[in-house]
């Protein structure tokens, strides 16, 4: 290993030969046990360790990479392939004893999966205090309902009747046969129904927003592009001119730019292909227009790699940490980094909607430094913390918000979602019936103005 003045880092991933032994994470609820051949993970709680799944060596670095071990040899760090923090994890001397204890369980036994899934959210979940939920209460609320031969549908209802009060878009609930979502609905649904209503359409609000995005999308290429438009990453970005004087980039995912799933790492490689094109035919225009107002999110990592592209300099995107025990991990910074190569310079304009979700938002966290930055739209749907997954022993799975993000002034826009500078509905009724895209004609009246 290569020597530095605090950490030695081995050579490539395929070292963690050399961490052989027991590891805790500290935060995320994992253990991770690394034989000479191979490695199995396993998800904790105080009450439980069950095998997740193993693998090679080599496949452990699909999803870690570039460990730091510390001088004793006790402690290492490894960035996650999927995100952007390191997670640390502290040798243990042997697997913990609720591992044995949860193979004697009956894994289909309601009481045990409802006391795991409660000790879960319990150890896990970030935002009880922003919610308001008192997750204690809920357990002596709910757990009289269930016993040993409660149904599986009395367990699910039972569940999601506890996580619906965390409105929490990054809670979902999945079984073989049923699926829950704790997020509210964004406003503009609750607008999109009352119109439905008023004009006896019985389509459905899904149905109906799907309309009219492509009624606006053929609208900016139509009448605002004039059909000169270019694409790539599987058509997730689009740009082309909206005068002389501005471009306009839409960014329409957070992954799946190589077009295969779960591949970040070709998701990158895509990103700077596609945007040394964009920015050789719109970069030297003074104005950009970035439009995310439907783009729900993906991976950070994805998201800061757009932001390099548009950044003046190194500055610090956010702050963040992870739930540990009864308090929190410590917190990291993480910056974004002007690309190598070319780099947008003119002012810069973003457009958000409710439906701006999850790492679209941390793209927009970004960049709030940016010096040219104008927001326009509206807020974001404030749901940034990255989606931890869990597993239940009767085959569910869940996931969960068990991150905080703080912006550069230590800002939280977790709940309420990050505002603009420049408030405008998306698909207001004004603007559908005139025909334009009031954001977009905001836009070209502030640079006309300037």
């Amino acid at each position: 290993m290569k020597p530095d003045n605090r950490h030695s880092r081995p050579s490539s991933v395929t070292e963690f030969r050399q961490l052989e032994g027991v590891w805790r994470s500290q935060g995320y609820g994992k253990v991770l046990l690394i034989g000479r051949d191979g490695y199995t993970l396993f998800e904790e709680t105080t009450i439980s360790c069950q095998k997740l799944f193993g693998g090679t060596i080599d496949e452990l670095g699909h999803y870690y990479e570039d460990p730091i071990v510390s001088p004793g040899g006790q402690v290492f760090s490894a960035h996650r392939v999927t995100g952007v923090a390191r997670v640390s994890f502290r040798r243990l001397k042997a697997l913990p004893a609720t591992a044995a204890a949860t193979l004697a369980h009956d894994p289909i036994d309601p009481e045990y999966n409802f006391d795991i899934f409660w000790r879960t959210f319990h150890e896990q979940y970030a935002l009880f205090e922003l919610k308001g939920v008192a997750w204690d209460q809920s357990y002596h609320t709910y757990r009289p309902r269930i016993d040993a031969n409660s149904s599986r549908e009395t367990l699910f209802a039972t569940m999601a009747a506890m996580l619906r009060p965390l409105k929490d878009g990054h809670i979902r609930l999945h079984s073989p046969w049923g699926h829950f979502n704790a997020g509210a609905l964004p406003a503009l649904y609750k607008r999109l129904a009352r119109e439905l209503e008023e004009a006896n359409d019985d389509r459905e609000i899904t149905s109906y927003l799907g309309d009219l995005k492509e009624w606006l999308h053929d609208v900016i290429h139509e009448d605002y592009l004039a059909n000169t438009v270019r694409h790539g990453c599987k058509r997730l970005v689009e740009w082309g001119r909206l005068n002389t004087a501005t471009g306009y980039l839409n960014i329409r995912a957070m992954a799946g730019q190589s077009g295969k799933t779960g591949n970040p790492t070709g998701d990158l490689r895509a990103i700077d292909g596609v945007m040394q094109n964009v920015l050789a035919d719109i970069g030297s225009l003074p104005n950009l227009v970035v439009d995310i107002r439907t783009n729900g999110g993906g991976y950070d990592a994805i998201a800061l790699r757009f932001a390099a592209y548009l950044m003046d300099r190194k500055r610090l995107a956010f702050n963040k940490s992870a739930r540990h025990g009864k308090g929190f991990t410590g917190k990291q910074a993480i910056h974004v980094t002007p690309a190598s190569g070319d780099t947008y310079r003119g002012n810069l304009f973003v457009l958000t909607s409710e439906l701006t979700a999850s790492a679209a938002e941390i793209f927009v966290l970004s960049l709030l430094q940016h010096p040219r930055l104008t927001l326009i739209g509206e807020p974001t749907q404030g749901i940034l913390s990255d989606t931890l997954e869990r597993h239940l022993p009767n085959g569910w799975h869940l996931t969960l918000s068990n991150e905080i993000y703080e912006a550069h002034a230590g800002q939280l826009y977790e709940d309420v979602g990050i505002p603009p500078h420049i408030r405008l509905p998306y698909l207001g009724r004004k603007g559908r019936e005139a025909g334009t895209d009031p954001m977009l004609e905001r836009v070209l009246k502030l640079v006309s103005a300037g």
